[in-house]
């Protein structure tokens, strides 16, 4: 085990304890984080997925990102393997943003994009290409619930959002990919914001803000969840890659300075 990953080890150890001090009655906890620490730390584009909560029909406690890390080495069968909608957004949303790191944000045509995600949901080479650069995280860690509720995820997030906000910071993600976080859940907390990004006035769109943590930001894209099932949400990704474009257009150079950062600072 290399010195990058024992140094998270050790500080995601504590993050969990402390997380249990706050949550000591829960009945279970789905941990998370970020999948492999090493590739993630060497990677130029850092990745993290923001959603709402996770849940086990069993109640079982464990540990998300190892998971994903054990189902992607072995390869015995696909990740997400039982949710196919959010297999398949994620290849889709993995597929626009690999655009920052590659380049070819601005260049790109809407009709070869389409083309090359089409071929990319056909086969999970993206996941093992991409999810080594990925953290994967949950507003809500504990006693998930079927369907969620909003009330629910404010109270549980209020109460644990220092925890979130570390993960945030010891992250330090090149882009936060979020699935319906902000507007009503993290909007009730206390959290800070720096200048919004991109705020379309336009229903299923997408919105970009910068999350503010001990002075620093940190960009969240903020779009439905990648298991909706919408009609429109096949195309979705479009509204994505149209978004990611406007902030590079309002903001020249601006995805290229998130390219490279340092994380597991602290």
């Amino acid at each position: 085990m290399g010195n990058i990953e024992n140094k998270y080890n050790k500080w995601n150890e504590q993050c969990r304890k402390e997380y249990d001090r706050i949550f000591p009655n829960v009945k279970y906890t789905i941990w998370d984080g970020v999948i492999f620490p090493e590739q993630y730390a060497k990677s130029s584009l850092k990745i993290m997925f923001l959603n709402r909560e996770s849940y086990d029909p069993d109640l079982t406690e464990y540990d998300l990102a190892e998971t994903l890390r054990e189902e992607l080495i072995s390869g015995v069968k696909p990740i997400f393997n039982s949710q196919k909608k959010l297999r398949q957004r994620l290849k889709e949303y993995l597929c626009v943003v690999n655009l920052i790191r590659t380049g070819e944000l601005m260049s790109i045509s809407e009709d070869t994009l389409m083309n090359r995600v089409m071929e990319t949901i056909q086969t999970d080479n993206i996941f093992n290409e991409m999810m080594p650069s990925v953290a994967y995280v949950n507003v809500k860690k504990s006693d998930g619930r079927i369907p969620s509720y909003v009330t629910d995820l404010r109270k549980n997030t209020i109460q644990g959002l220092d925890i979130l906000k570390k993960q945030i910071s010891y992250f330090n993600p090149s882009v936060i990919l979020a699935g319906n976080v902000v507007d009503r859940i993290l909007d009730y907390t206390d959290v800070e914001w720096g200048e919004n990004l991109y705020v379309p006035q336009v229903k299923h769109t997408i919105c970009i803000y910068q999350l503010k943590i001990n002075e620093n930001v940190y960009p969240i894209v903020d779009m439905y969840h990648p298991s909706a099932t919408q009609g429109w949400m096949s195309m979705y990704y479009l509204e994505l890659f149209r978004a990611l474009r406007e902030v590079e257009q309002s903001h020249p150079n601006f995805w290229k300075g998130r390219i490279n950062s340092q994380c597991f600072n602290g």
